[in-house]
């Protein structure tokens, strides 16, 4: 779609398959936004397990400009079956949803809405919003919890 002055972008292993087969489903039922998350994949860099990308993911939580001067934004991006609601997730084959993947905090993305309107979206973070805990988060903050139980505490007893 649009590849001039594009922002490198780092997609997880364990997105891109699913990506991957996203995209050519919507080539092969003629989904311009299809062809562009297609692009988008070509050129992505596929990271590991290990090397995890600090970018946006599938099923993780995105803050975003869709334009310069529009409101922040902070949605979940999701493949378009996991789709529920419009004030929480964000698809990925949506346009500004392809634009996103892969991109780190602080890259813009030039990106063109259905109609052909010339955008440019902007990451601005990947914490979820205020309030809001992701799976990320409670699984690090269980992680902790787990860590600190001490082998020779056997926890509550019956009196």
């Amino acid at each position: 779609m649009i590849q001039d002055h594009a922002p490198s972008i780092s997609i997880a292993s364990a997105d891109f398959g699913r990506l991957q087969e996203l995209a050519l489903r919507a080539l092969d039922a003629r989904d311009p936004v299809g062809r562009f998350l297609f692009s988008e994949l070509e050129r992505a860099t596929v990271e590991t397990a290990v090397t995890q990308p600090q970018a946006v993911r599938l099923d993780e939580w995105v803050t975003y400009r869709a334009d310069d001067g529009a409101p922040r934004e902070s949605r979940m991006l999701v493949l378009p079956e996991n789709f529920r609601s419009n004030s929480l997730h964000l698809s990925v084959l949506s346009p500004l949803g392809a634009a996103l993947i892969g991109l780190r905090p602080g890259a813009r993305m030039p990106y063109r809405g259905i109609d052909g309107t010339p955008h440019v979206a902007t990451v601005e973070s990947l914490s979820p919003p205020d309030g809001i805990v992701s799976l990320r988060q409670r699984r690090s903050a269980l992680a902790r919890i787990n860590d600190d139980h001490t082998p020779d505490d056997d926890g509550p007893t019956a009196a």
